[in-house]
């Protein structure tokens, strides 16, 4: 008899410790390592240490929630390229703004050879996925300076927060475009364009004021749509970029030279 009690007591007490491991778990948790924190900060002064001349080469990619295998093959093609100076994500890794969505996505971009740096898009705003864009990634507005050219990137994402008013962050936007000696020209990244109607249409004409406002924005560059297009949104003189989301094996090169700009399609 005791023999059977003592079967029952470690068959209940394994039953116990694996429901409260599965009780525990939960696809919102944070844990992200040390690599997986911070990284844009951490990439900006990887930037900063390179060597850099007239000419800056950057690879744009976007919109790669769901599609691990083919941004895996952009890291790829990306990393046989050395001239390229970095690597843009213009938003939505993360499907439904699961940490572990975060995690495999980056996963993958730690793979580049060049530094890269990542804009929020809306599907990364899902859940907590506020929180763990900020933990992963950093501030959701943020800017550098390379080269004499300064690379704004600003959240766009109006209708995650409810069309508020705050998003995007004018007086912020209109700050970093400010002249300086520190830098002559300007890119403004971000995911959702203005034209779209989950940007804040109360800020649309602000917002498109203040990116002309200096005459130092030599484009504006997006994801969202997943497609690829150049054009004026106003009829003003700014461009705007959208880029190719990963889905379509391509992906854009953009060079910087002299202050003007020319657009590579390159397939994978």
């Amino acid at each position: 008899m005791n023999f059977f009690i003592k079967i029952l007591f470690f068959v209940s007490l394994f039953a116990f410790f694996s429901c409260k491991e599965k009780m525990e778990f939960s696809p919102y948790v944070i844990d992200f390592s040390d690599e997986n924190r911070n990284v844009n900060q951490r990439n900006i002064e990887k930037l900063h240490a390179l060597e850099n001349d007239d000419t800056i080469t950057i690879a744009f990619t976007g919109d790669t929630h769901n599609f691990f295998d083919e941004t895996e093959k952009f890291v790829s093609k990306v990393n046989q390229n050395t001239s390229i100076d970095f690597v843009i994500h213009v938003g939505d890794l993360a499907d439904f703004g699961l940490p572990k969505q975060y995690l495999w996505a980056n996963t993958i971009l730690l793979k580049l050879k060049a530094p890269y740096f990542v804009v929020v898009g809306n599907h990364d705003l899902v859940g907590n996925g506020s929180q763990a864009y900020q933990e992963m990634y950093g501030a959701f507005n943020f800017s550098f300076i390379y080269a004499g050219t300064k690379f704004i990137y600003i959240n766009t994402n109006s209708r995650e927060f409810e069309f508020n008013g705050t998003v995007p962050d004018i007086n912020w936007l209109g700050e970093q475009l400010k002249p300086k000696e520190s830098f002559t020209k300007a890119v403004v990244i971000f995911h959702v364009p203005s034209m779209d109607p989950d940007f804040d249409a109360s800020l649309e004409e602000s917002f498109t004021n203040t990116l002309a406002s200096y005459n130092n924005v030599i484009f504006c560059i997006h994801g969202h749509l997943h497609g690829h297009a150049i054009y004026r949104s106003y009829n003003d003189s700014i461009f705007h970029v959208n880029v190719y989301g990963v889905e379509n094996y391509k992906f854009n090169v953009i060079k910087i030279v002299n202050n003007q700009f020319e657009v590579e399609k390159v397939e994978f």
